[in-house]
């Protein structure tokens, strides 16, 4: 040693325990850190899989509840052209008759249910 001093050193076994100990360690939380990420990791594929069917799911829902919505629109309308159509040929028939002078009471208003 430069100096003088303490000249009294650890065995080289000592040292190398030291070293092998650390890198024990550290191997040893790499891995447990590796099996945790994997665990967070597997659970988050595991939640997005359970996602993607949700979702695929409720795509599924409104595109029934799109059809049936389309489906009744349209059996309104028909319904709708239906009763006007026939309204206005009961106001022909009810002036028909009223030229032949049948005496034709005037229409209740009609209540919603």
């Amino acid at each position: 040693m430069v100096g003088g001093g303490v000249t009294a050193q650890a065995p080289w076994w000592a040292a190398g325990s030291v070293v092998a100990l650390w890198l024990f360690r550290e191997v040893w939380t790499a891995l447990l850190a590796r099996r945790k990420d994997r665990t967070e990791t597997d659970a988050n594929v595991d939640l997005l899989n359970g996602l993607i069917q949700r979702v695929k799911s409720l795509e599924e829902s409104q595109a029934q509840t799109t059809l049936k919505l389309t489906e009744e629109i349209k059996l309104r309308m028909t319904a709708q052209e239906q009763a006007h159509r026939l309204r206005l040929r009961i106001m022909s028939l009810e002036a028909a008759m009223r030229g032949v002078g049948a005496v034709i009471p005037p229409e209740d208003p009609v209540e919603s249910a």
